[in-house]
């Protein structure tokens, strides 16, 4: 019994092995990002830049793009094919993007053949570009690195901070779910180098042409997440700001009588940093005191303008849909969504200055 079980095994090993294709770094192009736009008729078009492998064990890799335009992602992928000496494969891809023109007609079709390909990993990242998508691609970075991997590690870095974690499973955890929207990176150049805009908003799939700005993606992740790091800007009157530094941020989510008539409490924890405020001396704790309700007061205005303004265009980045079902018994999808907008959403802010520099 046990040599036939044995047989069994190693059968299903050697047909297994048979569906393998061996992939020589020599004989392929190597894609590590890539991106689409609108071609108008119901097409796409592809760019995409790839390394080429230059002889000798020290040499560089080179670069190279190549475009195609067809009406879907897999007709593109193979008029690209089409034009190189060796295949494209897609198993380092670490970016892909998407121009805001054809993010604004629904990505569905165009991440759906990456949700399918095994050869891609689940890290990949996401993100819309405030123009076209091959303007992204085809700069070419002062730096070795290539695009691809110059534009993987600026939304890492800024992951960190003002970013939402944003790669492709969430992406689709958060369009396809109940009571949730999808959010993306949104990209742009300057020059002849990238930079991050701001946080695109998403119905569903849809691009809504809306964004939040990069300085204001701190108060994103404040509502949507516990995170440390990162800094905001506070503008307490004309030509009089002061940067205070996340040292700890926690939210809660008081969301009561969801069935009937729903109500939301947000409960933000702030603990931060100030290191220098004029006309204030931070090591009296009366003045530390003031600032710090001023500081309530001025950031806990900005938060409930931009909970204002998910409810005004319909869309719930922080997913408080989510929340709330995975707390109610017999929660009642249609009627949340149909009160979402006009729900009493309070912001509930509380800021403690915990560190004033080293002196202390």
């Amino acid at each position: 019994m046990k040599i036939k079980l044995l047989l069994i095994t190693i059968g299903c090993f050697l047909l297994t092995a048979c569906g393998v294709e061996k992939q020589i770094l020599e004989d392929i192009l190597i894609a590590e990002v890539v991106g689409y736009d609108d071609a108008g008729d119901k097409k796409v078009k592809g760019t995409v830049i790839v390394n080429v492998p230059q002889p000798g064990g020290k040499a560089n890799l080179g670069r190279e793009v190549y475009e195609a335009t067809s009406h879907n992602i897999r007709a593109a992928r193979q008029q690209e094919n089409a034009k190189t000496p060796f295949p494209i494969v897609s198993g380092r891809l670490t970016v892909i993007l998407y121009g805001e023109e054809l993010a604004g007609k629904g990505l569905d079709d165009y991440i759906d053949t990456y949700r399918r390909d095994p050869m891609v990993g689940r890290g990949l990242y996401l993100a819309i570009v405030h123009g076209k998508a091959e303007d992204v691609v085809k700069i070419e970075q002062k730096l070795i690195k290539t695009p691809g991997v110059q534009v993987k590690d600026l939304i890492e870095q800024n992951i960190r901070t003002n970013l939402p974690d944003v790669d492709l499973h969430r992406y689709l955890y958060a369009c396809h779910g109940k009571g949730i929207d999808p959010v993306m990176p949104l990209l742009e150049t300057a020059g002849d180098h990238i930079r991050v805009k701001g946080i695109a908003l998403f119905k569903k799939d849809r691009y809504i042409g809306k964004y939040i700005p990069y300085e204001h993606g701190f108060l994103f992740k404040v509502l949507s997440e516990n995170f440390k790091l990162g800094s905001y800007e506070i503008k307490w009157k004309e030509n009089d700001f002061t940067d205070i530094t996340n040292v700890e941020s926690r939210v809660h989510y008081d969301i009561r009588n969801v069935n009937q008539d729903p109500k939301v409490r947000i409960k933000v924890k702030l603990k931060a940093s100030m290191l220098e405020v004029q006309g204030y001396d931070l090591g009296k704790s009366v003045d530390l005191k003031k600032k710090e309700a001023k500081a309530e007061h001025v950031i806990g205005e900005k938060l409930t303008e931009m909970v204002t303004m998910f409810q005004d265009n319909n869309i719930d980045p922080i997913a408080l849909g989510d929340i709330a079902k995975s707390k109610t018994r017999n929660f009642n999808q249609k009627h949340w969504e149909e009160a979402y907008p006009h729900i009493p959403i309070e912001v509930d802010l509380d800021i403690e200055m915990i560190q004033q520099g080293i002196v202390e």
